[in-house]
């Protein structure tokens, strides 16, 4: 494909190597990603291996379709439907935007705020209990 016409492309594009190096981007890609040039820094690690089975295929073989969760240029993860299609060594991947009703987190980060609440409900607790002793000391 030209890479003057895929700079136009309506919709985040990129061209890859087998080894995830970005080749070349659609100018509306920056607007989506952070500015990388491999494309496996912005795959969210457990989204890899279905990554991997996506860019290990054949040369020249069919598009392959899978969802997988990217980080975006605000530094959060979204879902998105990502098609590659090989071409002489070179990959050509579109990925769009799955709207969905929660913005998705790393699991990580989603258990660090789970924790968190809980840390911080125990601590109120203590505190009512604290508040309690000291108010009965006034009396």
């Amino acid at each position: 494909m030209n890479t003057s016409r895929t700079k136009w492309l309506p919709v985040p594009y990129f061209q890859i190597n087998q080894e995830g190096t970005i080749l070349n981007v659609s100018h509306i890609t920056h607007s989506y990603f952070p500015p990388t040039s491999n494309i496996w820094t912005i795959i969210y690690k457990e989204d890899r291996n279905k990554a991997i089975v996506m860019f290990s295929q054949s040369p020249n073989s069919h598009p392959i379709t899978k969802q997988l969760i990217l980080q975006t240029s605000n530094n959060l993860f979204g879902n998105f439907k990502c098609t590659i299609q090989w071409k002489d060594g070179i990959g050509h991947l579109v990925c769009t935007e799955v709207k969905s009703s929660k913005v998705l987190a790393p699991l990580s980060i989603q258990n660090s705020l789970v924790n968190t609440k809980k840390r911080l409900e125990e601590s109120e607790k203590h505190l009512n209990k604290v508040a309690k002793i000291v108010s009965l000391k006034k009396h």
